[in-house]
């Protein structure tokens, strides 16, 4: 199981850069760098970091916390039927309606960290989200380090590259090393059959923000 520390000394030896190490002049670089490329692929579903959670909602609140370990929801249920995901924009309108319905929840949009439901529940309702997890840079080690290793490698090289060691050729080969490890995620993703959530439930419909 590859860990941090093994992903900073690979860091390290592909760029042939000792001043990265401990102590050295560009370690934060290469902290920063590793931090960065995490980053830019935690919003894409893979099947290392597919996750799900429930909460209950309160009577009168609208805007429920995503459970905990949980970075985006991809899909909501109530009673093992999907809501529909709409724009934040469309709930604020309804909600800022002279009589803002309550009921049981039927549609979701994303709002800063959190869900907004409509109607506003109106009384306790268990529902059960499906989305992607909050892995982040770990301590030791996690997925980013093992399934995710290549295209963390890869992805951290890019960066440091392209800023603090400002090598084009070194780009070059890093951008494609980035993006077969992608590439082969994805894949694995397919094969696993790991898509997302969404193709587990059925299709939500389009909604119609005047029809509903």
């Amino acid at each position: 199981m590859a860990t941090l520390t093994q992903l900073y000394a690979r860091i390290i030896l592909d760029t042939n850069r000792d001043d990265m190490g401990s102590g050295g002049e560009l370690e934060q670089a290469k902290i920063d760098a590793v931090a960065d490329a995490i980053a830019g692929h935690a919003g894409e579903l893979f099947w290392f970091n597919r996750a799900s959670g429930s909460v209950t909602t309160m009577a009168g609140t609208a805007t429920i916390a995503l459970p905990a370990g949980m970075r985006i929801a991809r899909v909501v249920t109530c009673s093992g039927a999907a809501l529909r995901k709409v724009p934040l924009e469309a709930i604020e309108g309804m909600t800022n309606a002279a009589a803002p319905a309550a009921g049981p929840p039927s549609l979701w949009a994303e709002e800063a960290g959190a869900i907004r439901l409509w109607p506003t529940p109106d009384a306790p309702y268990a529902l059960t989200l499906y989305g992607i997890a909050e892995l982040g840079v770990p301590a030791a080690s996690n997925a980013w380090t093992v399934e995710g290793f290549r295209l963390i490698l890869a992805e951290a090289k890019r960066i440091l590259f392209r800023g603090a060691l400002r090598d084009p050729d070194g780009l070059a080969l890093a951008s494609d090393e980035a993006r077969e490890a992608l590439a082969a995620l994805r894949r694995e993703t397919s094969r696993r059959g790991a898509a997302p959530p969404a193709t587990e439930l059925p299709a939500p419909a389009a909604f119609n923000i005047v029809g509903g």
